[in-house]
């Protein structure tokens, strides 16, 4: 007798029947594009049908797969804790009970549309929204907690040009130093960072070539991902061992010189860690815990994904909740202030919501009439900056939907975590603009949030 003749009838039929339901249930919500990950039955069973499963190879930039994966990455990846505080603090909320129908966001094609079509046509997965010290509105989605870890992308480089700054204000060295003071590894002929000074690439404005198109395979990301062990390695292409390694092989652009355009590349991030790992002594994990992480009370798990040699990847590997960093925005709306501990310097806040050099950010491939309007963004030690009077405000931009949002002048913060399919995309990014400058200009008419 084989092993399936043993199984009563009825649970055979009742597993068949559910089997059914599920497959009809997928093939419905395979309609839906705003779908969450179980909705679409991604790594549903055991194991999940091999068109739901969740690999390495597709967990980092593969949609719909990111809609699970981004609250799961370590499961993939090599990474290195970042520990908690020891003492979490409480996070004040003030729930405005009409935000959701209160604010109006106007899409990009000029459509008033509300709160819930904004999260669902942008793929949050959270928003958070701070106004003071309070939490206003908060909403989770595809499964999504306060206390989840989810991959911020380059959100991850904001954090890592915030300590190199904090490393200027302590003096370990000078924006006007050239790297090669500290790493004269990269001291190569031509090199992307052989006549840098720090503050050009803190800046992104030293002169490199290379590519940062996600969409194509030889593009200079994906051989940064190939290096780092997050994508596959191509045939034929010889690759460089460690990012320490492929960092030294980067050359400059020849059509621009140091200082003159602004180019948004993300090795000029790790460059930067480099740097300052090298004059603070502390790694990207310890130093984030010690001078950040450890006195805002920060609770739970945060993580930044390595390379494959155990190098954290400050250019885009930091996981983290939405109440951590909503701990952080906090912070940094409050001129580096929290719970009444100045934890980052005041004139360290100051200079990144102060901008860099709107004229190189005008000179650059990013700046456009369009989103990143010219004449009204600039780029500061790894953090976007807007100059729209009325509207300025300093932020931390992931691919795929990732943003910290601070607008000191109206004391609001803004966090948002999504999985949107495309990495980067002209009409998403200026939706998700709209999404804030509508929840900013609810809550400053509004003036204190009900309870």
């Amino acid at each position: 007798m084989s092993k399936l003749e043993v199984i009563p009838r009825t649970i055979f039929f009742a597993c068949s029947v559910l089997a059914s339901t599920i497959a009809i249930n997928s093939i419905a919500h395979a309609e839906d594009k705003y779908a969450t990950a179980k909705e679409l039955g991604i790594m549903e069973g055991f194991p999940p049908p091999p068109d739901k499963q969740v690999t390495k190879k597709n967990a980092l930039m593969t949609s719909p797969f990111i809609r699970w994966s981004y609250q799961h990455m370590r499961m993939f990846y090599p990474s290195a804790n970042i520990p908690a505080a020891a003492n979490p603090s409480t996070l004040q909320k003030a729930i405005d009970n009409s935000f959701a129908s209160g604010v109006k966001i106007t899409d990009p094609k000029g459509n008033i549309k509300s709160v819930a079509d904004f999260l669902k046509e942008t793929w949050t997965d959270s928003l958070v929204v701070i106004k003071g010290n309070d939490i206003v509105y908060e909403e989770y989605l595809n499964s999504m907690t306060p206390d989840t870890p989810h991959q911020m992308m380059s959100v991850t480089k904001s954090f890592c040009g915030l300590l190199g700054l904090m490393a200027v204000a302590e003096e370990k060295l000078k924006e006007t130093d050239p790297v090669t003071k500290y790493v004269p590894e990269l001291n190569v002929k031509d090199g992307a960072f052989a006549n840098a000074t720090f503050g050009q690439v803190l800046n992104m404005t030293n002169s490199m070539d290379f590519t940062e198109d996600y969409a194509d395979p030889k593009s200079g990301i994906r051989m940064y991902s190939a290096v780092l062990g997050w994508t596959p390695k191509l045939p034929g292409i010889k690759y460089p061992e460690s990012l320490y390694d492929y960092l030294v092989t980067l050359k400059t652009d020849k059509n621009y010189k140091d200082g003159q355009v602004f180019h948004y590349q993300t090795p000029k991030t790790d460059v930067v860690n480099w740097v300052t790992n090298r004059v603070t002594s502390e790694s990207f994990q310890k130093a984030l815990h010690e001078k950040v992480w450890s006195k805002i009370g920060t609770e739970g798990e945060t993580y930044v994904l390595v390379d494959n040699n155990a190098t954290p990847v400050a250019g885009g590997g930091l996981n983290a909740t939405p109440y951590n960093l909503a701990r952080f925005a906090i912070m940094m709306k409050d001129n580096g202030k929290f719970n009444g501990q100045q934890v980052v310097p005041k004139e360290v806040v100051d200079k990144i919501a102060k901008g860099g050099s709107i004229e190189a950010f005008d000179k650059g491939p990013d700046s456009d009439d369009i989103v990143y309007k010219k004449g009204e963004w600039s780029y500061r030690a790894q953090w976007w900056v807007k100059h729209t009077p009325g509207m300025e405000a300093f932020m931390a931009i992931g691919v795929h939907g990732q943003w910290i949002y601070i607008d000191r002048n109206h004391d609001i913060a803004i966090i948002k975590q999504s999985s949107m399919p495309p990495s980067k995309d002209t009409y998403l990014d200026g939706y998700n603009l709209q999404g804030f400058y509508g929840i900013i200009k609810y809550l400053a008419g509004k003036g204190k949030a009900s309870k």
